[in-house]
Order: C-alpha cells, then sequence, then structure tokens
C-alpha cells in the first residue's frame, strides 16, 4: 500500500511541467520576458526559500530531462513564481537562450544551493 501511495504522489518531469502550465500559461510569457535570469536572481537571493530549491531542482531537470517531484510541489511556487516557472519551461522547449546559458544558470544555481548547505 505505502509504494502504490509514493507512486502516485511522484511526478516525472513532464508531468510536473503539465501541472505547472495548469491556469498560468497566459501569465507567463508576458511577465517573463527573461525567465533564466529571473529564476537565477531568486535563487542567488534566497537559496534556503522553499521555492529556490524547486527552482533550483526544476533547472537541474531541464538540462538533464530526468527527476522527479512530489505532486504537491506544484503549489509550492506563489502564482507570480509559477508563472515564471512556466515561462522557463517555454523558453527552455524554444531553446532561448543556447544552452551553454542554460548549463551556466544551472551550474549557478546549485552553486548557490551549496553555499547556503
Amino acid at each position: 500500500m505505502r509504494a502504490a501511495a509514493k507512486a502516485t504522489d511522484t511526478l516525472s518531469v513532464t508531468r510536473f511541467q503539465e501541472e505547472l502550465r495548469r491556469g498560468v500559461q497566459a501569465l507567463a510569457s508576458a511577465a517573463y520576458p527573461n525567465p533564466l535570469s529571473d529564476a537565477v536572481q531568486i535563487i542567488e537571493r534566497n537559496p534556503a526559500f522553499p521555492p529556490s530549491r524547486l527552482l533550483t531542482r526544476l533547472l537541474s531537470a531541464l538540462m538533464s530531462q530526468a527527476g522527479e517531484f512530489r505532486s504537491a510541489e506544484v503549489f509550492t511556487f506563489d502564482t507570480q513564481t509559477r508563472a515564471m516557472a512556466v515561462a522557463l519551461l517555454d523558453a527552455f522547449a524554444l531553446g532561448v537562450p543556447a544552452r551553454d546559458e542554460w548549463q551556466r544558470a544551472t551550474d549557478s544555481a546549485i552553486a548557490a544551493q551549496r553555499a547556503y548547505q
């Protein structure tokens, strides 16, 4: 029973992205023209903040195309940060900016998290 409960509680990267998009798609692109930079700034300003940790995991998952998230984590973000995360997903899907910039941003986010710990 416990394994079944855990299985329904976890989401793949793809499923997590789908859940993040629900209800905020229209807000995302217009409000966040540079979501990668915005995400890294949020993370570096306050790496202890739960949304910052989740954004770092999301960046890592996008770069590796692997990872799992708990279904409840969809609600870790407030509406604005969720819209920014969706804009981040959209930008990644479009390949904007270039992949090397995504890698540098991900490395910076991970470094900020490690420095906090």
